[in-house]
């Protein structure tokens, strides 16, 4: 057992830690991007630790949060000023309600913004917490700054942690009275190689995973700011790609050091899961902002605020532009450019910290993508033209955003992706195959910063893990009108299997009917079977509820009705578009409660959807006594790509080149391959290779497919979804029948 002797993280138990560091926000903005005060604190978040016991032995901490499966991240809160506009007492009262709601910590720190109006109020407010440190964010005027305890103050990480080491006594005696330990001094057991292996390089695109290294090395918290040496390299070097390889080889590696048990499953990632950044341009700020520019200045300097970068992050201004604008017009607007950069990258830090994952940015693209992506407003008359066309997508995105060094390095690396991007990087072709079908991949939309960070605090304050009977917590709900036959006759076959498998499957007519049927089981697993489409006018997607009435499900009854569920597949066409649409389906489910959200890019065929839903249904049964996926991104990762090998087969036998009894065992044997990431990208092959063994006539090709599960993808960090027997399991393979 671990010396740190925290109650077990199990079943959908909130993890609550009174060594644990509550963050605070005091504000009065809500829009988080282009903003100063945000700006400036998500900076200087990356400085801070997440706990106390990470000051103790920083190393130590990092093996526990894996053998226990914890997912610890800066506990963030975010309040507005008017919060603390009454008297101090009733604000006080209200603020422990409510972080009380989700943890008992008992270090405070909040930073506040320099702007809000009731600096007495909320200075009188800091007195009153007994381990409470701040920082005023901004330029405060020392009339604001003398209603505040100046002993209480810091301005950067190091000042923090030496306040907080100066109250660790009687910390520790708060913290004594609810676990057997003790904290007793900050000795910041340090790799006497930690220098080597965290250099400080003087580049932005290096800095996440700096500080991400420094949570499990504590090498920056080891020293004061004049001792902090910066690598010896140029700063506007073309090796920013090459440096941010380097720092996930480091954290890889440490991961694999502390990984000395054997794993669950054999098919469990070996790394963590990687943060990728993929920023995209939004597409239609053009036609919504074109009435309003009138000048050709205008229209030059959006055009700038446009610009792409290429694979070494240098921006290629076009000459155009160069030619008509001055120097110092182009470098303010590619200096707001940058400032949305960092803001991703905050936010990127801030989800790369569950699992102390390592980070990466890829370079801002748009125009170079545009017209291709642009072609999925309109449905394909057919899906071949729309594999070649994702096919192309996929090759672009390699071109423009893809070091050689990255490509190589995804190829080989057993991972997990998490992008923070709104452009389908489940298509990016590093290879013969789009990347979905070798990796496991999730994202969360990049336009809406809100829904960024909210969707960080959900995962970071709520925990739930996927139980066994899960499918006694599944609702399938179908939607449709009466004369739709061909779409009763499935739901008739869903119906049919409700016995067998145990889920709930019921028709609603109206929106007030799903809001009752979600109320009424409160489902673990939502999934949506009906008609999908998307509004050109507010760039939003919604389901179809009964098309002949004129009956849908927007975003907006989504929130109303709180119709959501932890886990949500949507089987419907388009209800997740990728051409500039800000309105998710996702976002909604998400504001609702929604861990994660499986959506469409593309139109699907009716029976192919169908047929994708039973098979993750049987999955789940399957799962109910067996130990195969660690998580939710491996499980619906799995689930989609298997279509390849039932499609292929499918297809052969409607050509009459298959016969009907083709061997269960072999292409159970395919789709275990398919499991095992080194064996992905192969198994194609050898179906193939099976195939013509059986008729030599047989001549499969990847692009002949319909590839219904390339239109899928899945949003939120599903990555983050445990299934509970693995991780009841890890535990004790970690620490035995003492756990």
């Amino acid at each position: 057992m671990s010396e740190y002797n925290l109650p077990p993280v199990k079943g959908s138990d909130i993890v609550v830690s009174v060594s644990q560091i509550q963050y605070t926000f005091i504000t009065p903005h809500t829009a988080y991007a282009a903003n100063d005060f945000f700006k400036i604190a998500f900076e200087l978040l990356r400085e801070f630790p997440k706990d106390l016991l990470q000051l103790k032995d920083s190393a130590n901490f990092f093996e526990f949060c894996y053998q226990v499966g914890i997912r610890k991240a800066i506990n963030l809160y975010m309040l507005p000023d008017i919060m603390f506009s009454g008297p101090v007492e009733v604000d006080l009262h209200n603020f422990e309600l409510y972080s009380g709601l989700f943890n008992k910590d008992l270090v405070k720190v909040f930073l506040i913004d320099e702007s809000i109006k009731n600096h007495q109020q909320v200075g009188a407010f800091l007195k009153k917490i007994p381990f409470g440190y701040f920082v005023l964010v901004g330029n405060p005027g020392a009339e604001d700054a003398k209603f505040y305890d100046d002993s209480k103050a810091f301005t950067n990480g190091h000042e923090l942690i030496t306040l907080i080491e100066n109250d660790l006594l009687s910390i520790d005696a708060e913290i004594s009275k609810v676990y057997d330990t003790k904290i007793e001094k900050f000795d910041f057991v340090s790799n006497p190689n930690a220098e080597n292996l965290n250099p400080n390089y003087p580049t932005l695109y290096a800095k996440n995973n700096y500080f991400m290294l420094n949570q499990i090395l504590a090498n920056f918290w080891l020293k004061r700011p004049g001792e902090i040496k910066t690598e010896d390299v140029e700063l506007f070097n073309k090796n920013r790609a090459g440096i941010q390889i380097e720092q996930t080889r480091v954290i890889d590696k440490l991961h694999q050091v502390i990984k000395s048990k054997k794993p669950v499953t054999p098919i469990e990632p070996i790394n963590p899961a990687m943060i990728i950044i993929a920023p995209f341009h939004f597409p239609r700020y053009g036609k919504i902002l074109s009435k309003n520019l009138s000048s050709k200045k205008e229209k030059m300097l959006f055009r700038a605020s446009q610009t792409e970068q290429s694979l070494d992050y240098t921006y290629g201004v076009e000459n155009d532009i160069a030619g008509y604008l001055q120097r110092d017009q182009i470098g303010q607007v590619l200096a707001i450019v940058t400032t949305r950069l960092l803001s991703l990258d905050y936010l990127g830090y801030l989800h790369a910290q569950f699992n102390y994952s390592p980070v990466f940015r890829l370079p801002i693209v748009g125009k170079s993508l545009n017209m291709d992506l642009s072609h999925f407003q309109q449905s394909f008359p057919n899906k071949l033209r729309a594999i070649k066309k994702i096919g192309t997508i996929g090759d672009l995105m390699r071109k423009h955003m893809v070091h050689d060094e990255l490509k190589d390095r995804l190829i080989s690396r057993d991972g997990q992706l998490v992008f923070i991007s709104d452009l389908p990087m489940e298509w990016l072709k590093l290879g013969a195959y789009p990347l979905c079908l070798t990796h496991d991949i999730c994202r969360i939309p990049e336009f809406n910063f809100n829904s960024l960070i909210n969707n960080y605090v959900h995962s970071q304050r709520l925990i739930f893990r996927i139980k066994p009977d899960i499918l006694k917590r599944t609702l399938i709900i179908h939607c449709a009108s009466d004369d739709e036959d061909d779409m009763h006759k499935i739901f008739e076959m869903f119906e049919a299997l409700q016995g067998p498998l145990g889920y709930i499957s019921i028709i609603c007519k109206t929106v007030l009917e799903i809001s009752d049927a979600v109320k009424k089981y409160q489902p673990d697993l939502l999934i949506f079977d009906c008609h999908g489409d998307f509004d050109e006018q507010n760039l939003s997607s919604y389901l179809v509820v009964d098309d002949k009435n004129d009956v849908l499900l927007t975003g907006e009854d989504i929130i109303k009705h709180n119709i959501s569920a932890p886990l949500v597949f949507i089987s419907a066409c388009s209800t997740m578009p990728n051409y500039g649409y800000v309105k998710f389906l996702s976002d909604a489910f998400f504001q609702a409660g929604a861990f994660a959200v499986t959506a469409t890019f593309l139109p699907i065929k009716m029976g192919e959807a169908a047929a994708l839903v039973i098979r993750l249904l049987n999955n789940l049964k399957q799962q109910e006594t067996k130990t195969i996926f660690s998580n939710w991104l491996a499980f619906v990762s799995h689930t989609l790509r298997s279509t390849l090998i039932f499609e292929t087969i499918r297809k052969e036998k409607a050509r009459k080149k298959l016969p009907e009894d083709i061997k269960d065992e072999k292409v159970a044997e395919f789709l275990l391959e398919l499991m095992v990431f080194s064996k992905r990208e192969q198994v194609f092959e050898n179906l193939k290779s099976y195939l013509q063994s059986i008729n030599p006539a047989i001549n499969t090709l990847f692009e002949n497919l319909d590839h219904e599960w390339l239109s899928y993808t899945t949003m939120g960090r599903a990555d983050l979804i445990y299934f509970e027997k693995w991780l009841f399991k890890h535990q004790l393979e970690n620490f035995g029948e003492t756990y």
